[in-house]
Formats: C-alpha cells, structure tokens, sequence
C-alpha cells in the first residue's frame, strides 16, 4: 500500500512530462513543416508539381494557338520545367519572407512564342503581314498572363501568410512548454532514489508521448481521409495530399523516435538492475 501511494505522484508528473513532451513534438513537427519554406519547396517537387503546371501551362498556350491555326507541337516548348521551378520556388519563399512576388521569364516566354511562330511560317512558305504579326504579340502578351496565373495561386498566398502570423506565438509557446517539461521531468527525477528506477520512470514518459504522437496521426494516415480531399486540379491535389501526407507523417516518425527511445531506456534500467542485484550478491 506505501509502495501504491509513494507512486501515485511520481504517476503524476510521469503523465503530465509526457503531455508536455508530447506537445513539443507536436509543436517542433509544425515548426519543421508548415513554417518551413524548405519543407513546401520539397513536397512541391517530390508531387511533381512543376511538371503538371509546365504541362498546364503549356496546353492553355497551345489551346490559344488553334485559335490562330497554330499546330499544338510549335508551341510545346515555349515554357521551360527551369522557369516554373524558379517562379514556384520565388512564389512560396515571398509567402513565407513576406516579399512580393515578381513573376520571371515573361519576356522568354513571349520570345519563345515569336520565334516559333516565325520559324514554322517561314517552314511553311507563310507570310506574316503586318495583322498577321500583331495578332502574335497579343497570343504571346494572353499566354503571359495565363503562366501568371497558374503560378500565383491565391489562397496559398494567405494560406501562408495565416500561418506565419503564428510563428512568433509558436516559439513562445514552445519555449514555455520546454521549460515546464524540464521542470516537470527534474521534479519526478527527484522523487526517484535509485538510478535504474528513475531511467525507468524517464522511458514511461518518453513512451507516452510517443504514443500520443502515434496513433491519431496513423489513424487518419491509414483511414485514407487526405486521399479524399476535393481538390479538382491535378497538380494542385497531388501537391497539397503530399503536403498533408508527409506532415501527418512526421508526428508518426517523431513518435517512433519517442517510443524508441522508451524501450531503450527500460533495456539500460533492466541491465542496471540486474548489475545492482549482481554486486549486491
């Protein structure tokens, strides 16, 4: 009974060590992903983002050049996967620096048009007239506009920004959380005299937090709910699934980490006590 009620403390802090560890995994995930530009940047390329908008891109071109009898293959190439990446890239960083945004390549991409044009009239043995060369300014000037388009996106725009509004607040609080785990944990590790018994108390914490880390974020990773998600764009869907894949994933991965580090510390407890017991006989 003394040995029950001397523990219901220690069981205490042991719970509230792992809700604070827990919160700062949770917080340092959020700090590495959604406050990251890295992170966004990644997950652009690793959904293949840049192709699907070249490829966008490039069929609303052409899609303007049947409209002046144009074949689809002479303007196939007139945007570059280099040019999306570097206005993609230029798009999130101003989101998170809070730098406007200045779209690169207009003038390539008008040059590209022209030129291809030109080149395949001159294949052809067509003449291009003075209407005939203002009717290429203005396709090239539209096709402009609609590359814009595709790569500012709005509501990432204050998706961003929302979120770092938050990134002051979430130092703070992380730093506050901190604080209360060392605390919390040093107080618990005060309440245990033996030192195989306090590693052992340190894994049940670590153990925790690590479950709580685990399994909602693998509940909704494997109920398939961010699979679901209407989103109508191709690129767009891939992109933001991918985006919420591998955050959701990253509380898992913290988690396991967490839950490693538990069951090391009960094998050194473990071989602590067994070496205590040894020197003892």
């Amino acid at each position: 009974m003394n040995q029950m009620t001397r523990n219901i403390p220690r069981w205490i802090l042991a719970f509230i060590g792992s809700l604070l560890l827990f919160a700062i995994g949770a917080l340092v995930c959020i700090r590495l992903t959604l406050f990251n530009q890295n992170f966004m940047i990644k997950q652009v390329h690793d959904a293949k983002y840049i192709e699907t908008i070249r490829k966008d891109v490039t069929e609303s071109i052409q899609d303007l050049g049947r409209g002046s009898n144009i074949p689809p293959e002479v303007l196939s190439d007139v945007v570059t996967e280099k040019m999306v990446a570097t206005n993609v890239e230029n798009y999130i960083r101003g989101i998170y620096q809070d730098v406007p945004f200045q779209l690169q390549g207009e003038d390539q991409i008008k040059e590209n048009i022209i030129n291809n044009v030109q080149q395949y009239a001159q294949q052809k043995n067509i003449p291009i007239d003075e209407g005939t060369q203002k009717n290429l300014e203005n396709l090239a000037n539209t096709a402009t506009k609609n590359f814009s388009s595709y790569i500012e996106i709005p509501y990432l725009m204050s998706y961003g920004q929302k979120v770092m509004s938050f990134k002051s607040s979430l130092n703070l609080i992380l730093l506050v959380v901190g604080a209360g785990f060392v605390l919390t944990f040093t107080l618990l590790l005060l309440m245990v005299k033996l030192k195989h018994q306090r590693v052992r108390w340190s894994s049940i914490t670590f153990l925790g937090a690590g479950l709580m880390l685990v399994v909602l974020p693998a509940i909704i990773y494997f109920s398939g709910v961010i699979n679901r998600l209407g989103i109508t764009s191709e690129g767009l869907y891939r992109f933001v699934t991918s985006y919420v894949t591998t955050f959701d994933l990253s509380f898992v991965f913290v988690g396991l980490a967490a839950i490693a580090i538990a069951v090391l510390l009960v094998i050194i407890s473990e071989r602590m006590r067994d070496r205590k017991i040894f020197n003892i006989q």
